[in-house]
């Protein structure tokens, strides 16, 4: 499941799960229960959409250490579809401690 984050830099997009949630920040995977689920309305979907730009209805964050915004994505690695950030040119994701880098992604998007 995807939250976004709200401790240090702002609302940062990472995976979560049974009320704890993992986000890359500075070179780290950080770990929060202060987080939200993203939730959409009724009559709206969320899907992965794979693409050369942000795609309209994209899941959006914001760090505060770049005052710039970060977009909600899958990153597909070699451990998995994982929850992450994206700067609409790489995308990031904690494992194992760290902040991974990864060039193989989906945003999330929410669409009616």
């Amino acid at each position: 499941a995807v939250g976004i984050n709200a401790e240090y830099g702002g609302r940062i997009p990472g995976k979560a799960r049974a009320g704890k949630a993992w986000y890359s920040f500075g070179g780290k995977e950080h770990e929060s229960t202060d987080f939200h689920w993203i939730k959409v309305s009724r009559g709206y979907r969320v899907h992965q959409e794979k693409c050369n730009h942000v795609p309209h209805g994209a899941v959006v964050g914001f760090q505060h250490n770049n005052n710039k915004a970060v977009f909600g994505v899958i990153c597909h690695t070699p451990h998995g579809h994982i929850p992450g950030k994206s700067n609409g040119q790489e995308a990031h994701y904690g494992w194992g401690g760290k902040e991974e880098t990864c060039r193989n992604f989906s945003y999330i998007v929410v669409r009616q």
